[in-house]
This record gives C-alpha cells, structure tokens and sequence, in this order.
C-alpha cells in the first residue's frame, strides 16, 4: 500500500510535514470555498497521522476569516476526528489582530472537553517552533 504524501497545496492552504517533525500548515489569502478549506484540514489530519507526533503549526495571518460553515465543521466534525484519530495534542497559531479570533466565543467551551489540544497563539514563528519542540505527547492506545 503506497504511503501518502505528506505534502498538499490547494488555493486555501499549503501543508508539509516540517523537518521538526510536526504538521505546517500555511493558509493563502482571499476567498475559498467550503470544499478546499475541508480538503486542506483532511491534509492536515493525514500529516499528522503519519508524523504520530500530535502536533501543528498553523499560519492564519494571511487567512481571511472563517465563515460560519467552516467554523460549524472545524468544530463539530474535523476536531474530534484529529482527537482520536491523529492524536492531536498541541497546535501552535501564528496570528494577527484580525486573525486571532479563529474560533468564536460560544465555540470555545467545545475545546474544554478532556482529550481537546492545547493550543497557543503566536505572533513569531520561532517561539511558536520552540514552544512545540517543548510540548511531549503520550502516544494513543486507540
């Protein structure tokens, strides 16, 4: 069975596995559609699947703002499945101002159930790389 690649790039986002050893996800700017914003967090999820490490830095500051059906997906269908099928643990955000609120505030409380990841929010991607470099993840029994 051939491995998948660990490398996607559609008009949404661009995502790598980072020499590091966690998943790079880098979003483009301008207008997406609802299907090229979901392929680009499946990618995301097989990229951390392969690497097993748990972990994501992701670069919104050139992402416009997610729209309300994004958001309800993210949530409610791509998060749980990163959880228990990628063991993601810890998520690295590079943000602006504007790009900061990536998750409204009624979404928050959806990340307080046990197994969510921790994330942290970062203007500069070398603290954002050390801060994961720091983080350990307990590998999944699932």
């Amino acid at each position: 069975m051939p491995i998948p690649p660990l490398r996607f790039a559609n008009a949404a986002a661009h995502v790598l596995a980072d020499p590091e050893g966690f998943a790079l996800m880098r979003w483009q700017p301008g207008p997406r559609t609802l299907a090229d914003y979901q392929a680009a967090q499946n990618a995301l999820l097989r990229i951390i699947r392969a690497l097993g490490t748990g972990k994501a830095l992701v670069d919104l500051r050139r992402m416009d703002p997610l729209s309300p059906d994004e958001r309800a997906w993210v949530v409610a269908h791509w998060l749980p499945r990163a959880v228990v099928q990628g063991n993601y643990r810890y998520g690295a955000v590079l943000s602006t101002p504007t790009t900061a609120p990536w998750l409204r505030p009624e979404d928050k409380p959806l990340l307080d159930w046990p197994r969510a990841p921790t994330y942290h929010s970062f203007a500069d991607e070398a603290e954002a790389r050390a801060w994961l470099r720091e983080q350990v993840v307990v590998q999944s029994k699932l």
